[in-house]
């Protein structure tokens, strides 16, 4: 016997001895991950899968950092996958106040594989995915697991990937499906997919914000998030500092119950901007010292001049009535006029501001009326505690007379320490600048070539102003410098374009993290929409509040009064939806703190379907609401389906989900005002060709797109696939595009243009369309169409007899 099992060591030793120590193919080693094989370097990558740099402006401890990570991509779609996390990326940069932050945040793109191309759903097919994630209603969910691989490779990029010391601040699971889906489970994981809606990012800005910002959906029952209410009292309402500037008032959201401070915004219909309550939050979220190591110092939101309005009832555009500027300044005669902003302290130190409020004659030298304040904003000792480092800021001079066209106002928010300017009365409408920042990799020859794992990446700035070089590293590779002589550039025009160059790391050698010394110095925030660049802050101490006027009006007319993530295994690992408002979840440096399931607060929004108009301000806000799922499945919220305009839907009462059965957050429909609600196509059919009008005057011309009705075929699709066609062309010349249907016949005849047409439109900008019946033609522009609130808008034109 002993013979025996000698023998069979041996043949087992000779077997070895044969089989090659190293296997490898031509390029790369060859790494299994769930049944599918997977092409990697060894000796430059050191995660599961390749990671892709999507946004890099600044090293990763000092920028929050956003992961996207793909669910249903196979090998053969990692390029897709890439193309689609960058182009919601860039749409998402593109809303305040991600956008005031794009040199505050980095982006990557985990190209994670699947078997099967698609995502599963519940009760329907099953696809081989990595994450297995899975439709449930509208909303996404993690099943099978999929969070704790999330999990494994965020801890993964955070020890052998991003800058040292650097955390995951979020991620956001993109699948590979066209349906409408999308969720946020917690302050980690959120989810959307390639729906018409996301093409640009909306649905994942929304849903990052669920999970960044700590903020509900705007059209749910819920209130403990610190954009919702149980309350109207404008003394003890969450938002009460806010109450009735730039349209912030109170509004019911989605029953008698709940309320919100806004009938528009992001967080209750896609396509609209943040209210001023949401931007405040998720600019101070995205500076939270957990994962940001010089956080902004103060948040400044964009300020306005304003008559007396209701501080509760003048909600979004309403307030443009009371709001005053250089073009409609007599308007302020014989009324007091308001210089107003609110400021968050962002840093465990208290801030010196000072601020100014003129009014002069159209020489700009005869002084009408000058006011100046200083203020104290306390320390942001507690960051459970949010609203006692908050404070509105005010100049109010009475009874203003005297004012005619021509006059100049300035209102100014200056940092009293530094004599910087913060913001002023024109930063709501200043313009911005893109600087594109290129990385690029310089051979031994001298020759250089883009850098294949890096997308170019684009920090927005106010135009007119400058932009401080931050020279970021990047994994796998050496900075050796810049195309500029110095770390500071000028911004004037619309696009300025900065390269870094970098060398190719040596095999086998670690690339060099950047260790900045610690500091306790923050930077100063960009407000709302900055003037000025941010510069450096420092942080620490007690609050007080001063406030002392220094000059009075020099008129002083008759006084008119003011007029009032879930799985469906047993041993799922989740993070909470939210914390309530005063006590916000704060994850440790390297791990999230979640090892069971906790019972979740009825934060976040269950399945809803036909989500209606926002009625006025004292009726009810109506919503369909269906029962939520049961007790083994999780509990998740999906998407409302677009709402008619104009009738509410009943209401009904959700049942609530099981004990243990966490919440998933949802999309929110379309608004109505900028995006039309998504209905069949319309029944008139055709071919469309596009075409640019000859440019006569030699000037850019708009491209038209030329849209031929016919009989049996359909508007929508034609359109849609004519406007694509031209679309980058006209964005790459900076022309606006027109669309120009054709009817030939000269008989009485209306086009009908359906929610889904009407919403294309709007979302690609189209400048106006022109309906064209034999000899004759009726011209609609996109502001006309920006404002149907109505299913359809009817185009007709009546042939004339004789």
């Amino acid at each position: 016997m002993k013979k025996q099992f000698q023998a069979l060591l041996l043949i087992i030793s000779i077997l070895f001895s044969i089989i090659p120590q190293d296997v490898a193919s031509a390029d790369a080693d060859l790494v299994q991950s769930q049944g599918t094989t997977v092409s990697k370097n060894e000796t430059t990558q050191k995660t599961t899968f390749p990671v892709h740099v999507i946004h890099k402006a600044g090293d990763d401890k000092e920028n929050f950092v956003i992961v996207i990570m793909g669910d249903g991509y196979t090998l053969e779609e990692q390029d897709k996958f890439l193309q689609d996390a960058a182009e919601k990326a860039r749409g998402m940069l593109t809303w305040s106040p991600y956008k005031e932050y794009s040199d505050r945040i980095n982006i990557y793109a985990v190209q994670a594989v699947s078997n099967e191309s698609g995502i599963s759903e519940y009760g329907g097919k099953s696809v081989d995915t990595y994450f297995h994630v899975a439709a449930h209603g509208k909303a996404l969910v993690f099943t099978s697991g999929g969070a704790d691989k999330a999990k494994t490779l965020r801890e993964e990029l955070e020890e052998s990937y991003l800058d040292a010391g650097a955390n995951v601040g979020t991620i956001h699971v993109l699948c590979n499906s066209e349906g409408s889906f999308g969720a946020s489970h917690n302050s980690l994981f959120s989810f959307s997919a390639n729906s018409e809606d996301n093409q640009n990012g909306t649905v994942m800005a929304h849903e990052i914000a669920h999970s960044i910002g700590h903020l509900g959906d705007e059209y749910e029952r819920y209130t403990n998030n610190p954009n919702t209410s149980d309350t109207t009292n404008p003394e003890t309402i969450k938002w009460a500092k806010m109450l009735g500037f730039r349209g912030i008032g109170v509004t019911q959201a989605g029953t008698e119950t709940a309320f919100a401070p806004s009938r528009e915004c992001m967080m209750r219909w896609l396509g609209q901007p943040f209210c001023e309550v949401c931007k405040m939050e998720l600019a101070r979220n995205l500076n939270n010292p957990d994962y940001v190591s010089r956080p902004a110092a103060i948040y400044v939101a964009d300020p306005e001049i304003s008559i007396p309005h209701s501080k509760t009832g003048t909600l979004d555009r309403d307030s443009e009535k009371y709001r005053i500027s250089e073009k409609n300044i007599t308007k302020a005669n014989n009324w007091d006029l308001e210089f107003r902003t609110v400021v968050q302290n962002m840093v465990n130190r208290e801030q010196h501001l000072k601020m100014t409020f003129r009014i002069m004659g159209a020489d700009g030298t005869t002084v009408k009326y000058s006011e100046e304040k200083k203020y104290t904003i306390p320390a942001l000792a507690n960051r459970y505690d949010p609203e006692a480092a908050k404070e509105s800021l005010s100049i109010t001079i009475p009874d203003v007379s005297g004012l005619v066209s021509g006059d100049k106002m300035e209102g100014k928010i200056v940092d009293a320490d530094t004599g910087e300017v913060l913001a002023t009365d024109k930063t709501a409408e200043q313009a911005w600048s893109m600087v594109n920042l290129h990385y690029k990799l310089k051979k031994e020859d001298g020759t250089t070539e883009d850098i294949p794992e890096a997308e170019t990446t684009t920090v927005y700035v106010p135009a007119n102003s400058t932009y401080t070089l931050r020279n970021p590293q990047l994994a796998g590779y050496s900075y050796i410098g810049s195309d500029s002589d110095r770390n500071v550039v000028n911004v004037a025009g619309e696009n300025v374009d900065v390269t870094y160059y970098y060398q190719a790391a040596a095999e086998g050698v670690e690339t060099p993290k950047p260790t900045p010394a610690e500091t306790d110095e923050p930077l100063v925030t960009p407000t709302a929409s900055p003037t000025i660049k941010p510069t450096l802050e420092p942080a620490t101490a007690t609050p007080s509040v001063t406030a002392t006027p220094t000059t009075s009006p020099t008129a002083t007319p008759t006084q008119q009064p003011a007029t009032p993530e879930p799985t469906l295994s047993p041993t799922a690992t989740l993070e909470p939806t939210l914390s309530p408002p005063t006590t916000p979840t704060v994850r440790p440096t390297k791990t999230p703190s979640a090892t069971t399931v906790p019972t979740l607060p009825p934060m976040n929004s269950p399945a809803v379907t036909n989500m209606p108009t926002l009625p006025p301000t004292n009726s009810p806000a109506v919503t369909n609401m269906p029962t939520l799922p049961p007790t083994n499945s999780p509990a998740v919220t999906d998407m409302p389906t677009l709402p008619p305009t104009k009738t509410p839907a009943a209401t009904s009462t959700p049942t609530l989900p099981p004990t243990q059965t966490p919440a998933v957050t949802d999309m929110p429909a379309l608004p109505p005002t900028n995006s039309p609600v998504v209905t069949q196509a319309p029944d008139v059919n055709s071919t469309a060709t596009p075409s640019a009008e000859p440019n006569i005057s030699g000037k850019q011309k708009d491209v038209t797109v030329v849209v031929k009705l016919k009989k049996n075929r359909k508007l929508y699709p034609a359109l849609k696939k004519a406007v694509r066609k031209v679309e980058k062309r006209a964005k790459k010349q900076g022309r606006k595009i027109c669309v120009k249907i054709v009817y030939k016949t000269g008989k009485n005849r209306a086009l009908k243009l359906d929610k889904a047409t009407i919403r294309f439109l709007v979302r690609k900008k189209i400048k106006e369309v022109r309906w064209v019946n034999g000899k004759k033609q009726v011209v609609v522009k996109l502001k006309k169409i920006k404002k149907q609130k109505k299913k359809y808008l009817y185009l007709k034109i009546t042939k004339e007899k004789g």
